[in-house]
């Protein structure tokens, strides 16, 4: 098999595997939400897991590595650069579209409905008041300096003030979260392609494709995961974000094939940049908007404390393997 055929087949088969575990999510997300919340919650840790060590271990080492000698001392500055501007479109958005969710919440407070306290134990569900109305807020305990630290662990109903933050969601009015986690991965996914494009010889076509899908496949399926666990987003959309990501490698591999005389300058300069703005993304929705939100969900439910555990247990094995599969499966390294 010649150089064009074996970029072809990588083109397909990546492409392929890329749709089947981005969709896979879709088929049990539903009744996941109804029958395993916990499980659910777990695999979104984990995912986040996945993106936290992609962010920090696998593109942050990789910009240092091939960025130019002038520029290594930047690489930090321009990684957290894609993370503040990822936070400024995000309070843009909020800043224009805020008002319409502050009228919703204040025309629902005004309706007459003794169950609006409490949704149903569906994934995700938890108590929500508002912050317009201050008699909704959980009253204050007055006991709760005047127990003993060491007691409060081990009671059944430990005052809610135990946790030293409050654990709410993170705004859902604002898109900011799926676009930008698919505009990160997906310019990753591209500039790992080039980097297969731009291979001349079969056996490390072959090789590199190894090792881009070991972490592609992985982080396809927690793009999959983050996309069906809003119920917003119906089938067809989800298939459109994971087309648009699976379009990452593809486009890298083309653009690699006919493109092969790229000024030095250039790709020295443009490839880190954009390496560096999409870890910094990454970061972003991991720390902000993916856990956050799972921590929330169940943290607001005191007779399942035991889930905490399980959260972090999944983002332990989801940031350890991709750090196994970054370390020891890159071939550059």
């Amino acid at each position: 098999m010649n150089l064009i055929q074996t970029q072809i087949v990588s083109i397909v088969s990546l492409g392929l595997a890329s749709i089947f575990v981005g969709l896979i999510p879709a088929s049990f997300a539903n009744r996941g939400r109804q029958q395993w919340p916990l499980l659910l919650s777990s695999l979104l840790c984990f995912g986040g897991g996945v993106l936290l060590s992609t962010s920090l271990v696998h593109i942050l080492p990789e910009v240092r590595e091939v960025a130019p000698k002038e520029y290594k001392p930047y690489t930090e500055l321009v990684f957290c650069g894609g993370f503040f501007i990822l936070y400024m479109i995000d309070e843009i958005v909020h800043y224009f579209y805020g008002d319409t969710q502050e009228a919703n919440i204040l025309h629902n407070s005004h309706k007459p409905n003794p169950t609006h306290r409490r949704h149903s134990t569906t994934y995700g569900a938890t108590e929500r008041n508002s912050l317009l109305t201050p008699q909704q807020q959980p009253p204050y305990n007055p006991s709760f300096h005047r127990v003993r630290s060491d007691s409060v662990l081990f009671v059944d109903n430990a005052p809610s003030q135990l946790c030293h933050v409050g654990h709410q969601e993170p705004c859902h009015t604002a898109p900011t979260a799926n676009v930008g986690l698919l505009v990160a991965l997906s310019v990753h996914a591209l500039l790992e392609g080039l980097v297969v494009g731009l291979e001349d010889l079969s056996g490390k076509v072959w090789l590199m494709l190894g090792a881009i899908a070991s972490h592609k496949l992985v982080v396809g399926f927690c793009l999959g995961m983050e996309l069906a666990s809003s119920p917003t987003i119906k089938f067809c959309r989800h298939f459109v974000y994971i087309f648009i990501f699976t379009l990452g490698s593809i486009i890298g591999i083309i653009i690699g094939m006919f493109i092969t005389n790229i000024p030095s300058g250039l790709k020295d300069i443009a490839i880190p940049l954009l390496q560096a703005l999409a870890g910094g993304t990454l970061l972003y929705v991991t720390v902000s908007e993916v856990l956050p939100r799972e921590r929330a969900r169940w943290h607001q439910q005191h007779e399942k404390r035991r889930a905490g555990i399980c959260q972090f247990l999944s983002v332990i094995i989801g940031f350890v393997l991709m750090t196994a599969l970054s370390k020891y499966l890159d071939l550059d390294g």
